[in-house]
């Protein structure tokens, strides 16, 4: 669980098909409030800009009572020419310098691929990682 407010990430890297040298950084996301205005506006609740904040406690309130947003969390997610606030599973997000620790170990396993196309074994993305930061990889 995140508090609102926290910087986090989700593994949404800009270019990653390309090479790795034109990767941009992974897309930062800001925790809101489950009744924040911003994460109900343009919804099917509300179909309005700003909805009236009255309004949103009381719909975010009661779908929560129902469990409707069990594992959910609001995202405001800064897209450098745009904002966008999405409703992302919990357990999709990760702290936002992990999500670069592991960006950067995923362009550094790319670039490693890339300079030696013969080798037989793949590398692991754990050796690009740092002691520490070994959970961060995926299976």
């Amino acid at each position: 669980m995140f508090k609102a407010g926290t910087s986090v990430g989700a593994g949404r890297w800009p270019n990653q098909n390309a090479h790795p040298d034109h990767w941009h950084k992974p897309v930062r996301g800001q925790v809101l409030d489950f009744c924040d205005v911003r994460a109900w506006a343009n919804s099917i609740h509300f179909p309005e800009d700003v909805p009236h904040a009255g309004d949103v406690m009381g719909v975010a309130l009661r779908l929560q009572a129902e469990g409707k947003l069990e594992g959910l969390t609001p995202v405001l997610w800064d897209f450098t020419t745009h904002r966008r606030v999405t409703w992302e599973k919990t357990a999709s997000l990760r702290p936002y310098e992990d999500d670069v620790m592991l960006w950067k170990a995923a362009r550094a396993l790319r670039r490693d691929e890339i300079q030696h196309p013969r080798r037989r074994k793949p590398r692991d993305i754990r050796e690009f990682l740092p002691e520490q930061q070994q959970h961060l990889a995926w299976a």
